[in-house]
């Protein structure tokens, strides 16, 4: 099923530094990352996400080179055209994800 979405659509995006990490935090006997939601905004969000057998019921298989993602459907848009980083300094950020601002975004952009 498709939908008209209002904006321009990349396709996801992950650093070398992100997909090292999610490699390394992703255990053998998993087949992917259940991503649930997500702390932030467009600006910078840190994603909830836990090693997962397969999707939940409901949940949108997203797969960005090697790594398969199950995204809960309420954020699969933002999700989908994100840009994931790791900074692992000792001030960094750690796992972010960031996407260009959409209406209703609550990070206050004009």
């Amino acid at each position: 099923m498709s939908r008209l979405l209002g904006y321009k659509v990349r396709t996801m995006n992950l650093t070398t530094a992100a997909k090292k990490r999610l490699q390394h935090l992703l255990p053998q006997e998993a087949a992917g990352l259940s991503v649930t939601g997500y702390l932030g905004t467009c600006r910078g969000s840190t994603p909830i996400m836990n090693p997962a057998a397969g999707p939940a019921a409901g949940q949108e298989t997203i797969t960005c080179g090697e790594i398969s993602f199950f995204v809960n459907p309420d954020i699969a848009d933002e999700f989908r055209d994100c840009k994931m980083d790791y900074d692992p300094s000792l001030f960094g950020k750690g796992l972010t994800a960031t996407w260009p601002h959409r209406a209703g975004c609550a990070c206050n952009h004009a």
